[in-house]
């Protein structure tokens, strides 16, 4: 037993079950001991790292509160302290105290000795208060400090450098801030750089307009496209590595008439795939969907608008059935993670190996499980259903905004009704809300015009939480990203009523009397009710269907 796990014990704030959770968390998610921790929620950021600097005999120093000298700010280079994380915070005996926020981070002790000349010892600082620091004191992010150090040189002029160093500080910051997309933009007379954190654009930095050429030449070369063209669309692929993770980076670039956007989505595939519950699937849609999982045959189908994270959904159900005795064979349009245990085929358009033929091809293989990435067209819902008729077990995606309107999507493809309501099994409907803050949420009682918004009886003494926001959250008031779920599963009256034509509306009046309908609302006024989100965000994701 490491020092780190013995002191989470001694102190009460993990137990055995608890800490073996933590322990599965980091392997699969190549994490440290106290990162994940903190990552599943059972413990206080401050507190775990309090307790890792005890663990490594090292000082501990809360950084949330009071204020760093400005001579102490001004002995460390700016660049230096974003590119090594670090901030000083003391001077004792001599000896210049400096926080960090990773144990292996000890040897910048030693270059920073040499950099000012002054014995420098580490303390230890949670890494969420740490970051907050680092852009209070040291002017914003790193690849600022890189364009900075362009513009000042006059550009890309003085050689490739320096813009290789700003578009792999780009990546690196986009990374730490847990970004899923990177927007370079121009605007005006320059470029805005905004990353996409749990779902909502941030302005991160600005660069000068001289930067704009050599900068998307940069990463139209890194995605092997046509550095010449201008005028036309591109799409490209980016393989890099940071900080020891694998990063793929799909990448669009769209003319406008102020130049060149480019959209960058990040999957870092070093963060490992989440489980059911890690995505939030818990209590009534918890159980329904572990059903569906032990169905033989039959298609159940994944919806919701783009970046709602089906395609996640998809991965965390294989993995429940990755077993020996199950064969998984997948189509999918890309393939974003490999799982081990699984055959993987990445449709190809240009050479004819469409989602049809690929699933075409699975049938000769006898596969127990099928996963379809998306279903686009008539001929691969129709060969997906003949799958599912013929005792396989289907799962799919579709573009619907509700769970209902999946099965009048396949009608509208040309697929025959009696076809439909015979093969679907299920339809899971989901959006992704923001996560409060665990350090900063505040709770309050709510109204009555909450509750029913939420569908539920207004009475008093019920208590919420609202976003408030702190260095944690870089004040946001959210971290991280949960799924609200809508189920729809058929029985034979429902079968049978879609066959004879009926609406949707009296679709769902039926099932929702038969206890086969969890509707979306229902699913987030529980997370509401459990402190996980805000009303304001279970309303903005599910306006649309309310309207």
């Amino acid at each position: 037993m490491s020092d780190l796990e013995a002191q989470l014990l001694a102190s009460g704030l993990l137990g055995e079950e608890a800490l073996r959770e933590a322990h599965a968390h980091q392997r699969n998610r190549g994490r440290s001991l106290a990162a994940a921790v903190v990552e599943l929620g059972l413990a206080d950021e401050t507190a775990v790292w309090r307790l890792a600097a005890k663990a490594h005999r090292m000082p501990f120093v809360d950084l949330s509160g009071g204020r760093i000298p400005d001579r102490l700010v001004e002995r460390i280079p700016a660049e230096f302290a974003r590119e090594q994380r670090l901030v000083p915070v003391a001077e004792k005996n001599g000896k210049l105290v400096v926080a960090v926020d990773d144990v292996d981070r000890l040897l910048v002790a030693d270059q920073l000795r040499f950099l000012i000349g002054e014995e420098v010892v580490c303390a230890l600082a949670a890494p969420a208060a740490l970051s907050g620091v680092l852009m209070a004191y040291y002017g914003g992010t790193a690849e600022e400090g890189v364009a900075e150090e362009l513009a000042a040189k006059g550009g890309a002029d003085d050689g490739d450098a320096p813009i290789i160093r700003l578009v792999s500080r780009m990546f690196q910051e986009a990374l730490e801030r847990r970004a899923s997309d990177i927007h370079i933009e121009p605007k005006g007379d320059g470029l805005v750089v905004r990353y996409r954190v749990d779902g909502v654009l941030r302005e991160m930095a600005k660069h000068p307009g001289h930067l704009a050429a050599p900068l998307i030449s940069r990463l139209k070369i890194m995605a092997r496209m046509d550095i010449a063209e201008k005028r036309k669309p591109q799409d490209g692929r980016i393989g890099v590595s940071l900080s020891g993770r694998d990063v793929d980076v799909r990448i669009s670039i769209l003319p406008t008439n102020h130049g060149e956007s480019i959209v960058m989505r990040l999957l870092d595939k070093g963060a490992g795939l989440l489980s059911l519950r890690e995505l939030g699937l818990m209590g009534a849609a918890q159980k329904r969907v572990e059903s569906l999982l032990k169905r033989a045959n039959g298609i159940v189908l994944v919806t919701g608008p783009t970046g709602s994270g089906k395609t996640t959904s998809l991965y965390a159900a294989l993995t429940e059935l990755n077993r020996p005795d199950v064969k998984i064979i997948t189509a999918e349009d890309p393939v974003e993670y490999n799982i081990r245990g699984i055959n993987q085929v990445q449709v190809e358009p240009r050479i004819g190996l469409s989602f049809a033929r690929i699933l075409r091809a699975m049938l000769r293989c006898a596969p127990n499980v099928i996963l379809v990435g998306e279903i686009r067209d008539r001929e691969t819902a129709e060969t997906a259903i003949q799958a599912a008729l013929t005792g396989h077990l289907v799962f799919s995606t579709l573009h619907t905004n509700d769970a209902p309107s999946a099965l009048t999507r396949l009608v509208d493809m040309g697929v025959p009704r009696f076809l439909v309501s015979t093969a679907v099994q299920a339809v899971l409907a989901q959006r992704l809300v923001r996560r409060l803050c665990a350090d900063c949420k505040e709770p309050y009682e709510a109204s009555h015009e909450e509750l029913r918004a939420l569908g539920l009886d207004a009475r008093d003494g019920v208590t919420l939480y609202a976003a408030r926001g702190c260095h944690a959250c870089e004040g946001g008031g959210y971290r991280g990203r949960l799924g609200i779920f809508e189920v729809l599963e058929l029985d034979a009256s429902m079968r049978e009523s879609f066959f004879e034509g009926q609406s949707l509306d009296e679709l769902r009046a039926l099932a929702h009397s038969a206890g086969m309908y969890l509707p979306l609302t229902e699913d987030g006024a529980a997370k509401v009710l459990d402190g996980l989100t805000s009303v304001a965000e279970v309303l903005r994701v599910t306006r649309v269907e309310e309207d």
